[in-house]
Formats: structure tokens, C-alpha cells, sequence
């Protein structure tokens, strides 16, 4: 079983103060629950997650001219982290953590950034951001000895500060056109993230868990350079770019050597971690119709993400769980008529690096597993069409006429659609993740191990009616 659950709402008001300064304030909640489950014979095994935030946010728009404008504003978010925690049940006998490991942290910032076009060629964007985050109590940070095992306890109390992090986050992007139908653009940002994502390679379920930062995880800290070429062709009917990047990363975050999830049980999840450097660099190509009865996009991304753990590997680069080597995405709609429309989708992506068992040995009755290289394998890509037919009614020359003759004047003030969707048309049963089957015998001494895979969503067609008045 693999359910996530997602929750979220929010309210926003808006305030004109006058034609040069406007006003948009946000209060969001979001939670977010991972579950994993398993069973074999009479074990079974639970695996779960989440994190709850409660946000607010105040944004001010302001236009000194037609070609000026100044953004301003601040945020505050409340955590409330749940790492991993995992119960297990054997028959009758249940195994559950003595309590629920929560971690709860504050994070605020205040921001201005102001864009100018200072001539009808040169346009520049500049702006900077000041970030905080406060990791607050209650927390037992467990203290251990080089063998593992847990030595002392340091309690904090609730709303004790534990550890704050601050930054400033500057970023400047500048775009010159080189004519009316070409521009150049090049940008660089400086960014603090202070909340971690945490995989664990060596098992591929969805095992992905959220951490803040805290007295022992530091706050990931990059950089990224980019320049781009843009140009339109055919009366602007087409706009094509080429943009390159390259982004450097510091205080990563991997679960260490032989790390399994349900290790944070009864302990802090950032004592199953090691850390280290990394980098990312890759181009994108972007092509758009932009007019006519056809229209869509291609886009085509190459792309290269490495990391460097001192404790991983000896040191020894490797790429991320997540590294992309190809991503491609197609998209087109075609309007038969005012009230019928057809889109389709296509999209290929490769497939997630995970690191797998080159073997594994019973030794006194026990599975031993002997890994590869970190992310040494990398999964079948990820690729599928969707198509769909949206058709209208109020745009049918039927409706028309008789919302004419006033028979039908109440549709003037209310429209709907239907639509008629597939989702993977072809069926392509795309890997969510791969596990171990181990199958042995002890009298004979012998193991098999076998690969299976997992997958999800298979072609799903769909009918939708969507209105409003």
C-alpha cells in the first residue's frame, strides 16, 4: 500500500491603495502524509511521514511608471516536521516507537526586487532576500558513541531555540534584445533551502522524507549561472530558446552506508545522514506555436546532476537519485471548431539511479546483501501519451440560436464543458519503483533473488464536466 495524501487551503485578500501600489495577502495550510506499507505471511511493516505547514504572506506591487516595477513583501511559514517513524507488527506481537518523532521549526523572510526596463533593449531585474530559520522545541537530541548506541539525552522545551540559520539571497538577471525578433538574457541566484529531502538510494520504494534544518543539518546553500538565446520566427507565430545552465551546491544531504528507514524509529532522523557537495549543469531547447488552429510546444532538456560525499564511495563522484539525463515533453491542441478542441501529450523522462544488491549470501541463516556503486543503476525511463477531446455546448451553433431567440438567456451567464481524456494511451507500464524478492531454502541452502518491478497508472480514460456561473 502507497497512499499520500495532500491538503491544502487558503484565503487571500487583495487591495488596490491606488494605480501605482497594489496589495495581495495570503494565509495558507498545507499537510502532507506519506504512507508505505507491507505484508509477507503474518509480518507486516508501516512506514510514514509528513509535514504540516501553516503560512502567511504579504506581496506589494508597486509601478513608478509603465516600465518600472517594484516588488516588496515578507513571509512566515510554522513547521511541523515527521520524519521517518515505522511500526511493525510479527504475529500477534506489535512493535511501535515509544513516541512519535515531530520536529517543528520557524521560517520567515523579507524581499524587494525591482525590474526596469531601462530602454527599449535593456531590461534588467535585481533584487534581494533576506531569509531566517529558527529549529524550536520540543526536542530529545540523543548523543551517541562511536559504536551507535545512544549515551545521553538533551531535552528542549517547547519554543527553546535549538538553532537558527540566516542568509541574504541576492539575484540579478539582465536581457537585452539584439533586434525585434531576438534577445540575449543571463542570470545568477543565490539561494539558502533550509528544509532537506532525504533518500535513501539503496532501497527504490518511495521512501523520499522530508527534514529541517537543525544543530547537526545545515542549511543547503547554491548558485546558479544561466544565459539564454531567444528568438521568433514567422511574425512572432514561433519562439524558439536555447538556455544553458550550471548550478553549484553545498551541505547536500545522503542517508549514510547500510542506512535503512526504519533506523529514525526512537531516534533523530539527521544521525542516519553524511554530507557532502554537489553540482548540476545542463541546456534546454524550447520551441512554440504560438497562433493558428494548432499550437503547442517541445521542449528538450539535457542534463547532468553529481555529487561528491567524502563518506560515500571514498569520496568518489556519483550522480543524484534524481539525475535526468533526458527529459522531453510535447504538447499539442488543435481547435476543430469554437466548440470542439483536441490536445495531446507526450512525455519521456529518464529513468531515477538507485543502487542495487550485486549479490547476496546467507550466512548463518541471515540474508547478507553486497552493494555497487552509489546510484550505479539506473531504472527504465519514464515515458507516456495523453489525449483528450473538450467539447463545449454553448459553442454550438444549436445553443447559439436559441440563446438568440431568448429561449435559453440564462446562458448567457453560465458555461460548462465536457471532456473525454485518456491517460497512457498505449499502456506503458512505467516503473514506481523495484524490489528484492528473496525466495531460499534451508535445507538445501540455496537463495534466489529476483527483480520485480512496480508500476502504477495504467491507461485511464476519463469523462469530466466542468461549469461555472
Amino acid at each position: 500500500a502507497l497512499p499520500i495524501c495532500n491538503a491544502t487551503t487558503s484565503a487571500r485578500w487583495n487591495h488596490l491603495f491606488n494605480d501605482k501600489l497594489f496589495l495581495n495577502t495570503s494565509v495558507i495550510f498545507s499537510n502532507y502524509k506519506f504512507e508505505f506499507g507491507a505484508k509477507q505471511s503474518d509480518f507486516e511493516f508501516r512506514l510514514f511521514s509528513g509535514i504540516t505547514d501553516w503560512n502567511a504572506k504579504v506581496d506589494f506591487n508597486y509601478f513608478p511608471s509603465i516600465l518600472h516595477n517594484i516588488k516588496f513583501g515578507a513571509n512566515y511559514t510554522y513547521h511541523t516536521f515527521v520524519p521517518s517513524n515505522a511500526t511493525a507488527k510479527a504475529g500477534e506481537v506489535v512493535f511501535e516507537p515509544d513516541k512519535i518523532i515531530k520536529q517543528y521549526a520557524h521560517e520567515a523572510g523579507v524581499y524587494v526586487n525591482d525590474e526596469y526596463d531601462i530602454t527599449e533593449k535593456l531590461k534588467v531585474n535585481a533584487g534581494l532576500r533576506f531569509s531566517y530559520f529558527q529549529h524550536v522545541g520540543p526536542f530529545d537530541r540523543f548523543k551517541k558513541n562511536e559504536l551507535g548506541e545512544i549515551i545521553d539525552t538533551i531535552r528542549y522545551e517547547k519554543g527553546e531555540t535549538i538553532k537558527v540559520y540566516d542568509g541574504l539571497e541576492p539575484r540579478f538577471s539582465i536581457r537585452y534584445g539584439l533586434n525585434l525578433k531576438s534577445s540575449f538574457k543571463a542570470s545568477f541566484t543565490q539561494t539558502y533551502q533550509y528544509v532537506h529531502m532525504a533518500s535513501i538510494s539503496a532501497v527504490s520504494l518511495p521512501t523520499d522524507v522530508w527534514v529541517p534544518s537543525s544543530d547537526a543539518v545545515k542549511p543547503q546553500f547554491g548558485r546558479q549561472y544561466s544565459i539564454g538565446y531567444y528568438r521568433n520566427f514567422a511574425n512572432n507565430n514561433y519562439e524558439t530558446s536555447l538556455e544553458l545552465y550550471y548550478k553549484e551546491m553545498q551541505n547536500q544531504i545522503e542517508y549514510m552506508e547500510g542506512a535503512a528507514p526504519e533506523d529514525d524509529v526512537n531516534d533523530n532522523p539527521d544521525n542516519s545522514f553524511t554530507y557532502g557537495d554537489g553540482w548540476s549543469y545542463g541546456g534546454e531547447l524550447f520551441l512554440k506555436k504560438r497562433r493558428g488552429k494548432l499550437t503547442g510546444w517541445i521542449g528538450y532538456t539535457l542534463a547532468w546532476t553529481i555529487r561528491k560525499f567524502p563518506e560515500i564511495m571514498n569520496g568518489k563522484e556519483f550522480y543524484a537519485k534524481f539525475d535526468r539525463r533526458h527529459d522531453i515533453s510535447v504538447i499539442a491542441s488543435y481547435e476543430m471548431t469554437k466548440a470542439l478542441f483536441f490536445a495531446a501529450t507526450f512525455v519521456y523522462a529518464s529513468g531515477n539511479n538507485i543502487t542495487i544488491p550485486l549479490g547476496r549470501y546467507m550466512i548463518e541463516n541471515t540474508i547478507v546483501s553486497e552493494y555497487g556503486d552509489r546510484n550505479g543503476f539506473r531504472m527504465p525511463p519514464y515515458h507516456r501519451a495523453d489525449i483528450s477531446v473538450t467539447l463545449y455546448p454553448k459553442n454550438l451553433k444549436w445553443r447559439q440560436d436559441r440563446s438568440k431567440k431568448g429561449k435559453r438567456k440564462w446562458l448567457k451567464n453560465y458555461e460548462s464543458n465536457w471532456n473525454l481524456s485518456i491517460y497512457n494511451v498505449y499502456n506503458r507500464m512505467n516503473p514506481y519503483f523495484i524490489y528484492f524478492d528473496n525466495k531460499r531454502d534451508i535445507t538445501k541452502g540455496t537463495l534466489d533473488v529476483n527483480a520485480i518491478q512496480v508500476s502504477l497508472f495504467p491507461i485511464l480514460p476519463s469523462i469530466t464536466w466542468n461549469f461555472k456561473f
